[in-house]
């Protein structure tokens, strides 16, 4: 009988050896990984399950704006701009000196400059398309996925002008506003122009066709309207108390009045709009509401801090708190919920499906690969 405890005890310390040997080796393989992900928060976010499944690291390239394009990263910095691979390697990048860089993208285009500055630089994640040299400083660039840049600028004996390039980089139009200054402009498809500008009166939306000069349609309004862009049913506007729906004439359809709101931030796409919102009283509360392109109301929720950025895409929402990035459909009901603890300044949906949240030095991509 004492044969057999001690027997029994030997067998007792042989499991208890193996499993402390083995807990050593899961600890060390942890402690491997949480290394090459960024730490201990890494490691509490695969206990937790929220899985980051790409990061991008770029120190060198700090003090400005970083995008999605296409599963690679643009960021355009103070010393210029820099593209990343979907493994978060430099693809290649282009030096300049700039003060207040500021970054486009829409689909696999993209174009980098320099607020007030005269340089643009046009893009896709492969390759620089060209690089252009405004005649007056440059106040707005945008882009769209079929590779259409819209440059905005000063323009001597007008109060603005719009350049248009195509894919390739070629000039093929330019209109000139002589009464309002122009903040933006963008293409839709490969023939309607539409700008916004900005006067005494309040703001103009001006309608035109690339093949002309002549103005199709325009809208006045007497606020401050701060971006449009063409959806599903036609056009919609943000202003600072008002989103407005229009036809593709410039006919107004719907609004939605939040003047006795603060529009915290907002997110457009053809067929979504979202307005984080917080009511101006002491302690008010905070909301996101998402809106169909042809007005109807998709949802309303309840927020306990407020939304840093957000970003519609595909049927979702995703909205960025200071620590915290979580996805919801379009009707605001929650999908996902990431922790994203590491100073997150901007969040976009990726074409995968996946969440890319960015900040000063880094981005990290959550979801699509788990």
């Amino acid at each position: 009988m004492e044969g057999k405890k001690k027997k029994n005890r030997w067998f007792t310390k042989a499991v208890l050896i193996l499993l402390l040997l083995t807990v050593a080796i899961l600890a060390a393989a942890l402690a491997v990984r949480a290394h090459e992900e960024g730490g201990l928060k890494a490691l509490w976010r695969d206990i937790r399950g929220d899985k980051v499944t790409d990061e991008f690291f770029f120190e060198n390239a700090s003090g400005g704006d970083a995008s999605d394009m296409d599963l690679r990263l643009a960021v355009a910095a103070d010393s210029g701009l820099y593209v990343f691979d979907e493994t978060g390697a430099l693809a290649f990048n282009r030096l300049y000196s700039w003060s207040s860089p500021a970054l486009t993208v829409r689909g696999n285009y993209g174009a980098v400059y320099d607020i007030g500055g005269t340089t643009v630089i046009f893009f896709t994640g492969d390759k620089i398309i060209t690089e252009v040299t405004a005649e007056q400083p440059v106040i707005s660039v945008t882009v769209n996925d079929l590779g259409y840049m819209c440059v905005s600028t000063e323009a001597e004996d007008y109060r603005g002008a719009v350049t248009v390039y195509n894919s390739l980089g070629t000039a093929i139009y330019r209109w000139s506003a002589g009464v309002d200054r122009i903040l933006s402009a963008r293409v839709s498809g490969r023939d309607s122009l539409l700008t916004l500008e900005v006067g005494r009166g309040g703001s103009r939306m001006v309608l035109l066709s690339l093949d002309s000069t002549d103005v199709q349609a325009e809208y006045e309004y007497p606020g401050l309207l701060i971006d449009a862009c063409f959806t599903d049913s036609g056009i919609t506007a943000v202003a600072t108390d008002k989103a407005i729906g229009f036809s593709s004439k410039l006919e107004e359809r719907w609004s939605v009045d939040y003047s006795g709101r603060f529009l915290e931030c907002y997110s457009m796409s053809a067929s979504t709009l979202a307005l984080g919102l917080t009511d101006y009283r002491v302690g008010g509360g905070r909301t996101v509401e998402t809106y169909s392109a042809y007005g109807e109301q998709k949802g309303v929720l309840a927020l306990a801090s407020p939304p840093a950025d957000m970003d519609v895409s595909g049927g979702a929402v995703a909205v960025l708190t200071s620590d915290t990035v979580t996805l919801y459909t379009d009707a605001m009901e929650e999908s996902a919920f990431y922790d994203c603890s590491f100073g997150a300044e901007h969040v976009s949906i990726r074409s995968d499906g996946s969440v890319l949240c960015s900040g000063t030095f880094s981005a990290y991509v959550y979801g699509a690969k788990q």
